[in-house]
């Protein structure tokens, strides 16, 4: 009965967003904030629904449904990615309600959000290379009729070309790759594909064609100008875009990694996304308007997503993708209310200069206190201390977050007491930063392939990346490196801006 119940409850979650949409356009004729309101349910539930499921995932019961290459699983992995599908979902389709209320066009975007939900259902459960495939087109196309929801703005319409021409080419690679391994293997089935005898060339041609899918779906090097070609879509859209379909690339490939060629993956997506962080967040630091530099942040934080799927580092790519999800939906949802924030906090006294000795202490207490924080916490923590040995090599980038904010609250607390306050602060935010890393790990193990990138090279490649943004840092605030500054914003400057598509002027 228990499992009757939990079957029942997967097939909802699959069909349901579908369901939405084929209603959608009909309803929201005649009931828009009735059909605004249905979607945003329907997502919620499903988030409810989901939870169960993990519930059940981490007792070892996997929910399966259908059959053939319509074949459904709800493991480990899929639940947790579900949540982050409703839960970004529910909450963009919520504020839609209000945002679009009394816009003719709810109607269209609701059936378009509902379609971008049940493809990337779809491919985060489907047991076959095409079932994934199938979910991986219908995101892409649900995402470019929203980007199309004002088709009437030269802007939108722009957009919409750019980001279908990339996405043609993706998705052309994608469905290559799936016919390339059926052709040799005989089977589309995802757990017998990895058995199959793909050697050689082909197993390079598949690679390749998996990793162009992936780097065209998260604006990278070179499939990213479509990205900040965007802007002119709805703000719920643009939540829905930058906290979901970006991170699809990465879902791909965590699903496809038990595949021929690893290594040649590997290479091209460490390459690419290590290339594409360091130029999202230089034009980032440039751009004037707030969504501009959101755009391109998500851009280099795609980067280094992809540049812990080349590495191996699969329950850190799935933890990244939960945090810059919901952390990305909420910047853009509160976008519209970033000038009256910016009023706010420029209304604060400023913080008094510090000179000498109290410069030097804060920048000191700054980098040893987060340092400290991790250490301690990782000793209290014995699967830290016992394993995590190439995941160790990202606490890096934890320890530069706790530096500037460590720095942040020093600079208005330069004294013994201001480190002291900080450093009570900070001990409990590693280790809960640190457990809630093992516990989602743990969980995601039986899920995720094995890792193949020894650790010395995790290390190796994630220094170097460590440099070139350090070497960002050190040319935006060294004042003895004006010129070089001056010079690098504006070929940033330049970089970001995009002409649009109708002058001929491509970048």
């Amino acid at each position: 009965m228990l499992v009757s119940i939990q079957t029942a409850a997967f097939v909802a979650v699959v069909t349901a967003p579908l369901l939405t949409t084929l209603v959608a356009p009909w309803l929201g004729q005649r009931a828009p904030m009735l059909t605004a309101r249905l979607g945003a349910t329907v997502a919620g539930s499903g988030f409810i629904v989901a939870a169960g499921l993990a519930a059940s995932a981490a007792r070892g019961d996997v929910a399966t449904a259908g059959a053939g290459v319509f074949a459904v699983a709800a493991d480990r992995l899929a639940v947790a990615v579900l949540l982050l599908i409703f839960g970004v979902s529910a909450v963009a389709q919520a504020f839609a309600v209000r945002y679009l209320a009394g816009d003719p066009r709810m109607g269209w975007f609701t059936g378009g959000a509902s379609l971008l939900t049940a493809g990337s259902v779809v491919l985060v459960t489907a047991s076959t290379l095409v079932g994934i495939a199938v979910g991986w087109t219908a995101a892409g196309v649900a995402l470019c009729l929203l980007l199309g929801t004002y088709w009437q703005l030269p802007s939108a319409r722009d957009g919409v070309r750019r980001t279908a021409a990339a996405f043609l080419i993706g998705d052309a690679a994608l469905w290559g790759a799936v016919g390339l391994i059926g052709a040799q293997s005989g089977t589309v089935a995802l757990a017998e594909a990895p058995t199959a005898q793909i050697e050689g060339p082909l197993a390079a041609v598949v690679a390749m064609l998996i990793v162009t899918a992936a780097l065209s779906r998260c604006a990278q090097i070179p499939f990213h100008r479509w990205l900040p070609a965007t802007l002119a879509a709805p703000t719920p859209v643009s939540a829905l875009l930058h906290a979901g379909v970006v991170n699809a690339g990465g879902i791909l490939l965590i699903r496809l990694s038990p595949l021929p060629s690893p290594a040649l993956a590997a290479g091209l997506v460490v390459v690419a996304g290590a290339a594409t962080m360091a130029y999202g967040a230089a034009i980032m630091l440039v751009k004037p308007d707030i969504k501009g530099a959101l755009v391109y942040s998500t851009m280099a934080q795609m980067g280094f997503m992809l540049l812990s799927c080349g590495l191996g580092l699969w329950a850190a790519t799935v933890i990244h993708l939960f945090a810059h999800g919901f952390y990305k939906a909420t910047l853009f949802l509160s976008s519209g209310s970033a000038i009256a924030r910016h009023r706010r906090h420029a209304g604060l006294p400023a913080a008094p200069p510090l000179t000498g000795h109290r410069r030097l202490f804060g920048v000191a207490t700054a980098a040893a206190l987060p340092l400290a924080a991790l250490y301690a916490a990782m000793a209290l923590i014995p699967d830290w201390t016992q394993g995590h040995a190439a995941e160790k090599a990202l606490l890096f980038f934890a320890w530069v977050t706790g530096a500037a904010a460590t720095w942040g609250w020093l600079q208005r607390r330069p004294t013994i007491s201001g480190a002291l306050g900080a450093a009570v602060l900070l001990l409990p935010a590693a280790a809960g930063y640190l457990a809630i890393v093992g516990a989602i790990s743990a969980f995601l193990a039986p899920a995720l392939p094995t890792a193949t990138v020894p650790a010395p090279a995790v290390w190796a490649v994630v220094a170097a990346a460590v440099v070139v943004l350090a070497a960002l840092a050190a040319v935006r605030w060294s004042p003895g490196a004006s010129t070089l500054h001056r010079a690098l914003y504006t070929h940033a400057l330049g970089a970001g801006t995009i002409h649009p598509a109708t002058t001929g002027a491509h970048r």
